[in-house]
């Protein structure tokens, strides 16, 4: 998203929102495309993802974590940030398939200590995820345990839309955003390690090595996999 709002591209206004709110938007009529959350693709459809690009990872992710009071197979009810559907459906398939535990899940504001409050144990997502304390509790790293559990990547977010020709017109200025933000990457972490009073190694890390930005037949398969769990569990249709 630098490249874009550095450089916003002519005929294009763009609007910033949770991934949840985007794609509601986007299911509206109100933007032609957004860069939400997988699991909307695939629990809508009738929208196109762009297939090379994606937020993904393989392995730990460090910023999608699951935080709880009690082991992983005594959680009996479970707190979610529902900004993100694609991490509050990955908690839920591997609690199922690694630990035998299906939670009641409660939407809560993203607040750790007000989530445990109500809860047995929490899922928090992006720059809070990345960033809060928890030494004194059990923390799962779900990007870790997706990756233990299936082998594969995992596909959290990408762009999408409602009408294959507009996507396919804009895919090149997608290209180039992406390919101008991997420019200044280090520029970018230094600016968001200030934002968020972690260490610029640690941002850049993150940045660099944690989070990719392609998505190939690896990630695909990994979406896959996620579809297929998640029918199986009963998250869609």
């Amino acid at each position: 998203m630098d490249g874009l709002a550095r450089h916003p591209p002519a005929g294009y206004a763009l609007t910033y929102a949770t991934p949840a709110v985007l794609i509601a938007r986007l299911l509206a009529g109100e933007l032609d495309i957004a860069m939400a959350s997988s699991f909307a693709a695939l629990a809508h459809p009738e929208l196109t993802l762009l297939r090379e690009m994606g937020v993904t990872n393989i392995g730990p992710a460090w910023s999608v974590r699951l935080f709880s009071r009690v082991p992983p197979a005594e959680i009996r009810t479970l707190a979610l940030d529902t900004g993100s559907r694609s991490s509050v459906a990955m908690a839920r398939i591997i609690l199922a398939e690694r630990y035998g535990a299906q939670p009641a899940c409660r939407p809560a504001a993203p607040e750790l200590a007000a989530m445990l409050a109500v809860a047995d144990a929490a899922v928090l997502i992006g720059d809070i995820g990345l960033t809060v304390a928890a030494d004194e509790m059990l923390v799962l790293d779900l990007g870790a345990e997706w990756h233990t559990l299936t082998g594969l990547p995992f596909f959290f977010a990408g762009w999408m839309a409602r009408d294959a020709a507009v996507l396919a017109e804009a895919a090149p200025v997608l290209r180039a955003s992406l390919a101008a933000g991997l420019a200044r990457l280090e520029a970018i972490a230094a600016a968001e390690a200030v934002r968020l009073g972690i260490p610029a190694a640690r941002c850049y890390a993150y940045l660099h090595d944690v989070m990719r930005y392609h998505a190939g037949e690896a990630e695909w398969a990994g979406l896959a996999a996620f579809r297929d769990r998640a029918v199986r569990w009963g998250l869609l249709p």
